[in-house]
């Protein structure tokens, strides 16, 4: 009975432990940089440092996925979420007591974001599989809520604490210091339900992950989505005020995008998992991406925020979707890890490219109009990545073999019981 009842409380505390994480992994980087000048100013960084404190994050978001599998193999995904949102609470806690602390802080934030990016999807793999299209989805809303709160909220800390940007940015670790209580607490309830899991006890199947079947086709997705997002994240305001906006309201758009996604980021994930094949789901997604680029490229600038929405919608469903492939395209929950941390680590530096290209080459006197519109290539390679991604997995020496439950109980019994039985 009390067998029972931890197997039944398992996925309540999953999932209060991947919301916990969706809600901790993006005001540690937005709220850094919606108060960039404020930091540059009292840490005295200089343009250089500033430059550093705001790339950071995204280095480190492809360097350190390979620490992933090992971590997870060693410590198991439940114990390494704890462990990971202990060091970022920490790190996030230190960065106000001076400039070393803030660019050392900053690189331990990076890296654990990575890693609890990484290791989600094996925790909704490993305890939410049955729903795993919805819980893709919450993580993803939860993500969306963190990086909106950051940016829209940072600046009214700021003058809530007497204009000290170091106490406005270390007061964010608050939250993330509950989550981590949080991730401790479940971890008894969490570690005991996956020694109980069945998959555990079975051998693995041999092979590279790199050759596992839709690796490259997710990657490729996840990679073209990320890149859109964080060249929007890193000059949308800039490509706004160019356009004729005012800087207050050129900064709300950053906000309202990740405000108008919520819904999108909980619901598109849940609906394409309803479908056997994700494809199509994939190619209205990446159609409104390229109808809210062109927007913003061409359309009057008085209807920019009703394109930041569509884009804002488009990104965060494409975020969804491609977490909700590394969870179900994996060949089995052992190796979700080892399939997340390719598909984010190469996606993440594939992504790394596009606010240094815009950067690059608005520096070298393009326009922004064609740099926007060019965007739409890439989310036509997020459509032609996406619609191999969606399709289902063929069996293979890295798929795990799907028993149907029925077959599976007459494969299990001895077939002379079975006639005996009456």
């Amino acid at each position: 009975m009390a067998d029972r009842r931890a197997a039944l409380g398992a996925p309540f505390a999953a999932g209060a432990l991947v919301v916990g994480i969706g809600l901790s992994v993006r005001s540690p980087i937005t709220s850094v940089a919606a108060l960039l000048p404020e930091l540059e100013h009292d840490f005295e960084l200089g343009a250089s440092g500033a430059a550093w404190l705001s790339t950071i994050p995204v280095l480190l978001f492809g360097l350190a996925a390979p620490i992933a599998p090992p971590l997870a193999r060693r410590l198991g995904a439940d114990r390494a979420a704890a462990v990971l949102l202990s060091a970022l609470a920490l790190a996030m806690l230190l960065r106000p007591l001076g400039t070393v602390p803030l660019l050392l802080g900053t690189v331990v934030v990076g890296a654990s974001i990575s890693l609890l990016g990484i290791l989600t999807p094996q925790l909704v793999r490993t305890h939410l599989d049955r729903r795993h299209g919805l819980w893709s989805g919450v993580y993803t809303a939860a993500f969306g809520a963190s990086a909106a709160l950051g940016a829209s909220l940072a600046v009214p800390m700021l003058s809530r604490t007497g204009d000290s940007a170091a106490i406005a940015v270390g007061l964010w670790g608050l939250p993330v210091v509950a989550a981590a209580v949080l991730a401790w607490a479940v971890l008894p309830r969490l570690s005991g339900a996956a020694a109980r899991l069945p998959e555990r006890s079975t051998p693995r199947a041999p092979g590279s992950i790199l050759r596992a079947p839709r690796m490259w086709s997710v990657t490729g997705f996840f990679a073209a989505q990320a890149l859109i997002y964080f060249a929007l994240t890193a000059w949308l305001p800039t490509i706004a005020v160019d356009r004729g906006l005012a800087p207050s309201q050129a900064g709300l758009l950053l906000a309202w995008m990740s405000v108008a996604g919520i819904p999108a980021a909980l619901l598109a994930p849940t609906i394409a998992a309803g479908f056997r094949t994700q494809s199509g789901v994939i190619a209205v997604v990446s159609a409104c991406s390229v109808l809210g680029i062109l927007g913003l490229a061409f359309a009057p600038i008085a209807l920019a925020p009703a394109f930041v929405a569509v884009l804002g919608i488009a990104q965060s469903a494409a975020f969804g979707l491609a977490v909700g492939l590394i969870v179900a395209r994996a060949p089995d929950a052992a190796r979700t890890s080892a399939f997340s941390a390719v598909a984010q680590g190469a996606g993440y530096a594939v992504a790394a490219l596009g606010p240094l290209a815009l950067g690059l080459l608005s520096s070298a006197g393009v326009p922004w109009t064609p740099l926007i519109a060019g965007l739409s290539l890439v989310a036509g390679a997020q459509l032609a990545f996406g619609l191999a991604a969606g399709r289902p997995a063929p069996r293979g020496p890295l798929a795990s073999p799907r028993v149907p439950r029925r077959a599976n109980r007459r494969s299990t019994a001895d077939p002379a019981t079975t006639r005996r039985s009456p």
